[in-house]
């Protein structure tokens, strides 16, 4: 492991905050690495797209790319917090970020400028923001355990962030912020506020909506768009489910211990009832043998995961004996081999790409690969469902089409029964809000013109943004914005509930540079700009860079 990170942290370093604007996570699956394989696609040459000193059209270069990126956002933020696009974006910054710290000839940074630049990563920091030893070691114990990172990589990235730090520093300025954007900042967070909410349910709400042909008719003819069928193709499947691959000869005691010890957060101890209200042990003289106590649900996970592996392989020699068999989509010569294997192909009734069948909602997440398939290429990679691994055939495809209105007759009914109801909760929510507001002229006349209402009233005292009710509706938090005392806030509707927020009471912080708060948010505050700026600066190299090699439009 990083030994001298590890001392370093031994000196318990006073932490520092930081804002992080764009973070990512990536899952990090120690347990096995599933090979991928690229069948069908041997002999295809690599493209050249060049992005500053890496090649993105090389798959190995681009998967290290955005590896890194992900690495390095979830060092920082600790928690899932982008995908996609927004990953793509933090990675090639991030590429960017390190050319342009060449030219600037930017040193790499010593061991104890990244043990310091650690400190103020939010993966290795607890609920107080100070830093945790504990998850820094469980970190440093998965790697060991040799999954899809190693500790080469998180170096690397570790020794590229800290210097990315520098370069930020240096692009992103001082960020300059007025004292009037700490002022509202401070109103924000610091208020102290007394509320009462309101609920309207949207459910128990049942307006009469009258529904004659001739209105579905117009409502059918305006919203023609939503009843059109897209074309889509007619599919079937093979699958291979997990279970059939389990081995009949259970793992040996030494296989399941390895496991445990390997994965040991995985399976945490069930609590004991006799020993609740034991004091914890400081510091215990032998760790706890939890094994035993866990040992079944290590032993199926075991199984689980062998199995598994097995259904993976089976379909990926699947598709490679398809592939060298030459057989072609539809025909007999398949069908024959299908049930040589006894994988005979399942039907999957026709459907729209977002609308997967109600049993099959995986297949959601695949289309992608389904929009490839056709009489060329026929069949899927290998995919993964919940218990099992599939390989998608292509049967054919079917057009677009626009049904007749007595065919979407039932739906058209429902969506334009729903619009109305929709409008008309909307509407209620005004004149209720007119009501309250005319009533909220003290405390009580808010709860009992709500009560005549039939609403539901929750009050709740004296908190802060900082210091939110755990059981005030989130929608209230929006509703509050801009929201003086006394008034009523137009009704915020969910898909479930409609929320009117009465400000019983507001009071303001210090809002002078005596307040300790206000020193604290003009840094927090400074740091944002920075970084805003950094990132503004950093994407405009991306987008210089991209276009480099961005293929020709006509």
């Amino acid at each position: 492991m990083i030994t001298w990170i590890q001392k370093y942290f031994q000196k318990h370093f006073r932490l520092v905050f930081a804002l992080i604007l764009v973070a990512v996570a990536v899952p990090m699956v120690i347990v096995y690495s599933q090979t991928s394989s690229s069948f069908g696609r041997a002999g295809t040459k690599s493209l050249e797209r060049p992005f500053f000193n890496v090649n993105l059209g090389n798959d190995e270069q681009a998967r290290r790319v955005f590896t890194d990126g992900s690495l390095s956002a979830q060092l920082k933020a600790g928690y899932a917090a982008l995908q996609g696009a927004q990953l793509q974006q933090y990675s090639l910054q991030r590429i960017a970020g390190l050319a342009l710290a060449d030219e600037l000839h930017l040193p790499v940074p010593t061991p104890d400028q990244v043990a310091r630049y650690i400190l103020t990563l939010r993966a290795f920091q607890d609920d107080k923001g100070q830093f945790d030893q504990k998850r820094y070691n469980d970190f440093g114990d998965k790697l060991k355990t040799g999954g899809q990172i190693n500790t080469a990589e998180v170096n690397r990235v570790l020794r590229d962030d800290a210097r990315l730090e520098s370069l930020g520093k240096l692009i992103g300025g001082p960020g300059y912020v007025v004292a009037n954007d700490i002022k509202q900042e401070l109103v924000r967070a610091d208020s102290s506020w007394t509320v009462q909410v309101a609920t309207l349910d949207y459910a128990a709400f049942s307006p009469v909506i009258p529904a004659t042909d001739d209105l579905l008719k117009k409502f059918y003819d305006d919203n023609i768009f939503r009843y059109e069928v897209p074309a889509r193709p007619r599919l079937s499947y093979v699958e291979f489910k997990g279970e059939e691959f389990i081995p009949p000869v259970a793992p040996t005691e030494a296989e399941l211990r390895a496991f445990y010890t390997a994965n040991a957060a995985s399976f945490p101890v069930p609590a004991d009832a006799d020993k609740k209200d034991a004091p914890p042990a400081i510091t215990p003289a032998t760790p706890a043998d939890n094994f035993p106590k866990v040992r079944a649900q290590v032993e199926t996970a075991l199984k689980n995961l062998v199995g598994g592996r097995g259904a993976s392989k089976a379909a990926n020699d699947l598709t490679i004996a398809l592939f060298e068999r030459k057989l072609a989509a539809n025909s007999p010569e398949l069908t024959d081999f299908l049930a040589a294997q006894h994988r005979p192909a399942k039907a999957i009734a026709p459907f729209a790409p977002d609308s997967p069948p109600p049993d099959m909602p995986w297949l959601g997440n695949y289309a992608d690969q389904i929009s490839r398939l056709g009489p060329a290429r026929f069949f899927s990679d290998p995919l993964p469902t919940t218990n099992s691994f599939v390989v998608l055939l292509w049967n054919e495809s079917l057009p677009a089409y626009r049904p007749l209105f007595i065919e979407a007759h039932d739906r058209v009914a429902a969506d334009y029964k729903e619009g109305e109801k929709r409008k008309l909760f909307i509407e209620r929510g005004r004149a209720l809000r007119a009501q309250l507001q005319a009533a909220a002229k003290t405390a009580a006349g808010f709860a009992s013109a709500a009560a005549t209402e039939k609403l539901e009233v929750k009050s709740y005292a004296s908190f802060t943004f900082r210091q939110q009710p755990p059981d005030l509706p989130y929608q209230a938090f929006g509703a509050l914005q801009g929201l003086e005392a006394g008034q009523v806030a137009e009704m915020v509707a969910t898909g479930d509930k409609g929320y009117l927020v009465f400000a019983q009471e507001k009071k303001l912080p210090d809002l002078t540079p005596a307040n300790p708060r206000y020193a604290e948010l003009q840094k927090q505050l400074m740091a944002f700009t920075s970084s805003t700026s950094e990132n503004a600066y950093l994407g405009e190299l991306v987008e210089r860079e991209l276009k480099k090699t961005a293929p020709a439009t006509p």
